[in-house]
Order: C-alpha cells, then sequence, then structure tokens
C-alpha cells in the first residue's frame, strides 16, 4: 500500500521547504569541529564518511567490514571480529554526539545522531518553540517518532529552495503522523510496569546468569564478607612510580608526613575504581557483603579468613604473588613494560608499554582467574590488567553473563573447575575496547 508523506504545518498553515543537504552538512562541520571531535582524526574520518555516504544514497556502504576498510585502512579479508575497530569507534562517536547536544547552545541546532546497532545516521528536526500541528493524512507511517528523518533527510530551511542537486531523495523526506505518540506511551508504560515487577519480585537464583554463577557462586556460597583488595599506587621523592615490592621499603626508609603518605603511598587509578565498582555492584545485588582494602596494607592471615576478590595486576602485591604458581603470570623486564607469560610456553608472550601516549592506539592484556588457593585456603576471583584497560576490560567480563556464559559453552566447562583466562582489549585513542579471550587454562 503507497504511503504519503505527512506535511507539518504551522498554525498559519506554514509548510516548511524541503529539507536540503546543505544544513545537514553544515551541522556536520560544526559537530566535527567541536572540542569533542577536532582533536581526534578517528571519530570525524568515520561520522563525515557515514554522513556523505547516508546524503548520496549510498548507505549499502556502511557495514562494519567496508568501513574497515574504507574509512580505517584495514585489509579486505580482516577479522571484524579480532578487530572491532569500527565498532569502538561508533561507540566513542555516540558518546561525544552527545556530550556535544548537552553543551550549552546546541540544543535547537539540526541533530545528527549514529543509532546504536546500525552505521546509517539520522537526522532529527531541531526542538522547535512554535507549536506544529499535523495536517490529515490517509496512511502515514507510524514506526518513527514525528522528529526523526529517514537517513537522507535534513532540516526546514528558510533559505531560498534549492535545486534538484542539492535537495535529499523525495522517498526519504516522508514524516510519520502522531499516532506514534500513543503507541510509544503504551509501550514507555509497559516497560515502566515490567521494569516495577523486576525490581520488587525476588529473584534469589538467577537462573538466568549460568557464566555469572560459574564464577562468582563459590564467592557467594561463602558464610562471610568478600574481601577485596585494590592496588595502590607509591610514589617516590621524584614522583616516579614504585613497584609494589618496593613499597615498603620506600615507606620505612622515607619519612613522610601524613599528607605525602597519602599523596604519595595510597594512589588507586581511577580506572580501578570503575572496575571496584562494576564489581561490588554484583555483590550488592546478590545481596553479598564485602570488605574493601588496599593491596599495600593486607596481610597474609586476612586473606585466610574468606574469600578473596584481587583487582590490578603490576600495582597489586598479592595478585603478582597468588599468580606466581599460574600458568599464566606476569613479569616486569623492565620499566612500565608489563608482560603475560604463558609459563608453559616461555615464547608465548603478550605485553603492553605503560610509558606509552596516553591516547595512543595499542592493545592491552589482562587475567581473569577463578580458582582455590592452597596456600590461603581460599577461593579467589583475580581480576588484572597489565595497564589500567586491561583491568577495566578483565572487570567487564567477569560481571557480564554473556561473554562469561559464551566462553563456558565454548570451553565445556563443568562446575567446581579452576579457571585462569588471559583476555586482550584493543584501545583506540585511549578508549577501551570490549574483552576477548586469547587463552585459557583448565585444571
Amino acid at each position: 500500500m503507497a504511503t504519503l508523506a505527512a506535511p507539518l504545518l504551522s498554525k498559519a498553515d506554514h509548510q516548511p521547504e524541503e529539507p536540503n543537504r546543505i544544513e545537514v552538512l553544515k551541522q556536520l562541520e560544526r559537530i566535527i569541529g567541536s572540542p569533542h571531535f577536532r582533536n581526534s582524526k578517528r571519530y570525524p574520518n568515520l561520522l563525515k564518511f557515514a554522513v556523505e555516504h547516508t546524503l548520496a544514497g549510498r548507505t549499502d556502504l556502511l557495514k562494519e567490514r567496508t568501513l574497515g576498510i574504507e574509512v580505517f585502512g584495514r585489509l579486505n579479508d580482516y577479522d571484524t571480529s579480532a578487530d572491532p575497530v569500527v565498532r569502538v569507534t561508533a561507540g566513542e562517536i555516540r558518546k561525544r554526539i552527545a556530550q556535544y547536544y548537552q553543551a550549552a547552545g546546541h540544543r535547537h541546532e539540526l541533530r545528527i545522531e549514529l543509532p546504536i546497532g546500525s552505521y546509517v545516521p539520522q537526522f532529527l528536526l531541531p526542538e522547535s518553540p512554535t507549536e506544529v500541528l499535523p495536517a490529515d493524512v490517509e496512511d502515514a507511517p507510524a514506526e518513527i517518532s514525528d522528529r526523526v528523518l529517514d537517513p537522507s533527510s535534513g532540516v526546514p530551511s528558510d533559505e531560498p529552495t534549492l535545486d534538484a542537486s542539492d535537495s535529499l531523495p523525495a522517498h526519504l523526506t516522508q514524516k510519520p503522523s502522531l499516532s506514534l505518540h500513543a503507541a510509544m506511551a503504551i509501550l514507555i508504560l509497559g516497560i515502566l510496569i515490567a521494569g516495577a515487577g523486576f525490581i520488587f519480585r525476588q529473584q534469589p537464583d538467577y537462573p538466568g546468569e549460568k557464566g555469572i554463577d560459574y564464577f562468582w557462586k563459590p564467592i557467594l556460597a561463602a558464610d562471610g564478607p568478600a574481601l577485596i583488595v585494590i592496588g595502590v599506587h607509591s610514589l617516590d621523592s621524584s614522583g616516579n612510580d614504585l613497584s609494589p615490592a618496593l613499597h615498603v621499603a620506600y615507606g620505612s626508609e622515607d619519612k613522610q608526613n601524613m599528607l605525602s603518605s597519602m599523596i604519595r603511598s595510597e594512589m588507586v587509578p581511577v580506572s580501578d575504581i570503575v572496575s571496584y565498582s562494576h564489581l561490588t555492584r554484583l555483590l550488592t545485588r546478590r545481596d553479598h557483603s564485602f570488605e574493601t582494602q588496599g593491596a599495600s596494607e593486607t596481610t597474609f592471615e586476612q586473606l585466610q579468613r574468606g574469600p578473596v576478590v584481587l583487582i590490578g595486576g603490576f600495582d597489586n602485591v598479592w595478585t603478582l604473588r597468588l599468580t606466581s604458581t599460574l600458568r599464566y603470570r606476569f613479569e616486569n623486564p623492565r620499566a612500565l613494560l608489563g608482560v603475560i607469560v604463558d609459563s608453559k610456553h616461555p615464547d608465548q608472550r603478550w605485553s603492553f608499554d605503560n610509558g606509552q601516549s596516553a591516547v595512543s592506539d595499542s592493545r592491552d592484556y589482562a587475567i581473569v582467574a577463578s580458582l582455590f588457593d592452597p596456600r590461603i585456603q581460599q577461593q579467589v576471583l583475580i581480576v588484572a590488567g597489565i595497564g589500567k584497560s586491561g583491568t577495566a576490560a578483565a572487570a567487564e567480563f567477569l560481571t557480564n553473563d554473556k561473554y562469561l556464559a559464551t566462553w563456558l559453552a565454548q570451553a565445556k566447562v563443568t562446575m567446581g573447575k579452576n579457571v585462569e583466562i588471559v583476555l586482550s582489549t584493543e584501545i583506540l585513542e585511549g578508549q577501551q575496547g570490549p574483552p576477548q579471550v586469547i587463552a585459557s587454562q583448565i585444571w
């Protein structure tokens, strides 16, 4: 059945001119010229490519593999699952676009958005203080918002009408009817009711979280609280980072006042705090108590009291000690260079240089382990990266049931086994990508 465009009429029955691509391109330049984009090449390039090809009607090119090849210079046969450059960049673009429109002065501008799950941008009419009324129309589409234009549309303009070469394709300028408002209201109400039911009904067994249960059940089943031991950094008098092994000696040899002790001996990276919040949120949701201590002040006797969660790699002395007998372990061949070594195959090594630029493109690595440690006679969870992105990826992996369940299904692990996993995460201009399993040991 043919559908008719639904023109928007003001109270004065004034019909706006046809949307045009020039306004879209002007808005694109405003966005990529903003502080959120102008210091990067990667984000503007992908957004510009997507917008220009959408305006040209070439949305068939806006696929992950094609974007990787055309925008980022990847080879034609590159593995998109191992190299998520397009997905990671698109996610960062969505975040930066949101930040742009949240800034003062941008509310009434034409909106360019990149929907989740798609690389085809949408162009949304700016909010207007003037009330707009819909004209009567038959069979007007009701699937999309009355502020959303299909991928190659633009905005009404007060400028003279452009010629055909500047206007958008006719089939992309249809407007929806307002019947959507009723449908959206019902949908939102349904979501709220369902959400309320989810919040208030008890789910003690969480039957849908098999991955979470496998890794966390030994911790959650313990009678006492879990002890979360988070890595800390110590700095010498010149501001240089000290290894955990030097921390005790430094504290005893250098007389410090209270302020210098706090600043130089109790530093916790913000990224580790974010990882900590992910882990504690899961414990809270499962109604399990926990205590938190810095690695430098935690004793061997305290580790023997109950289950332990270790956060951080080279900044956590207990992570280094408890992984020293595992197949995959940390080594520090030189300052700022961290390595995960496969003790069965010493030539297999994964390294990350913490001395590189904070906004460089690289790959970080992490160890995730769930095991019963015979020395402390307690269950231990290890969440430890070589760098901060590695630790963040490890925390994301351990709190995401989809990641855990997928790996369990592939590895065919039975309950009660000890597990050690090596993860990798791609870093694009300092931003962490999704975690990926690259090695594992089960015993």
